[in-house]
């Protein structure tokens, strides 16, 4: 079988023509036609509840009659409302108070489970549990550890003479009890991101800057650090998406209380949604909170999203 030309010449003397390779806009059509589930399922459940929301937001509609438009009216409420403002700030202490420790937290646990020592691979596992546990579970067992009569804190700081604390009816208390819980159950899983990075990163760099003279700081400063970069700025956008979103340990523990020491926006949302009625009010929330969202990410893409070294 020899080829003649732009041909295949078959041993009965027929030619049969080369196959083209497909051209670009077939090959457009085929990406097309094997992403449309996933263009479709998003389009449905991402881009119409999101424009939904929009013009929602625009109107005054509490579930028992029709929508009525009133334009910008329920933004202009939101940003004189003293329960809203008071929301917004106490959903920033509860991000960065949850999400700073999360990244040294997880950092400095990746680069320990990065080294080689015995039963590694034991302690890892039995450290992740936490990550894989319902987040809803988690909640349910943190509120039995936090009753000031029997609870398992309890039963740590009644010896160093705290007596019983109320650490879920305490003002003070209520949002670090919160922030603790988040922690301990969030670092984990940005462990494992952190040391799969890690992983990642050839060891000839670190022999050849041992061989230099430099240290481990100098090592983790000009090595570690500039390499990680990418996988800081991912864990940096989805920890502070996710801390932003917290809305199940604040419902099981507190409901927003006491008074409104941890009503987080998304509780505030649900409340004025589901209890007050208030449909546009709280879809105008949202998009604030989307709005908050999206400024922080472009801010963190802006300070991190340079190019690795």
């Amino acid at each position: 079988m020899a080829r003649a030309g732009g041909a295949i010449a078959l041993p009965w003397g027929r030619t049969r023509p080369l196959a083209r390779r497909g051209s670009p806009i077939k090959k457009t059509r085929y990406g097309l036609l094997f992403a449309s589930p996933a263009l479709v399922f998003f389009g449905v459940f991402y881009l119409f509840p999101l424009g939904w929301a929009v013009w929602i937001s625009l109107n005054e509609w509490s579930l028992l009659r029709e929508p009525e438009y009133v334009g910008l009216e329920n933004y202009r409420q939101l940003l004189n409302d003293s329960e809203f403002i008071n929301s917004v700030k106490v959903t920033f202490y509860y991000v960065f108070g949850t999400v700073v420790p999360i990244w040294v937290l997880s950092l400095g646990l990746a680069l320990v489970f990065n080294r080689p020592f015995r039963f590694r691979q034991f302690y890892l596992s039995a450290y992740y549990i936490p990550a894989v546990i319902s987040l809803f579970v988690w909640s349910l067992l943190w509120l039995l550890m936090y009753q000031p009569s029997w609870g398992l804190l309890t039963l740590g700081t009644r010896p160093l003479g705290f007596g019983y604390v109320r650490w879920l009816n305490d003002p003070d208390l209520a949002m670090p009890a919160l922030i603790l819980l988040s922690i301990v159950k969030g670092t984990p899983a940005y462990t494992i991101i952190y040391l799969a990075g890690l992983r990642g990163i050839p060891p000839d760099y670190y022999e050849a800057a041992a061989l230099d003279g430099a240290n481990a700081v100098r090592r983790f400063q000009d090595i570690t650090l500039p390499l990680l970069r990418p996988v800081i700025l991912y864990v940096a956008v989805i920890s502070i998406i996710v801390a932003f979103q917290v809305f199940t340990p604040a419902y099981i523990l507190t409901r927003g209380g006491p008074g409104s020491a941890t009503r987080v926006l998304p509780m505030f949302i649900f409340q004025n949604a589901f209890e007050f009625l208030k449909m546009g009010y709280a879809s105008a929330a949202s998009m604030l909170l989307v709005l908050m969202l999206l400024g922080l990410t472009l801010i963190q893409f802006r300070l991190l999203g340079g190019r690795s070294a």
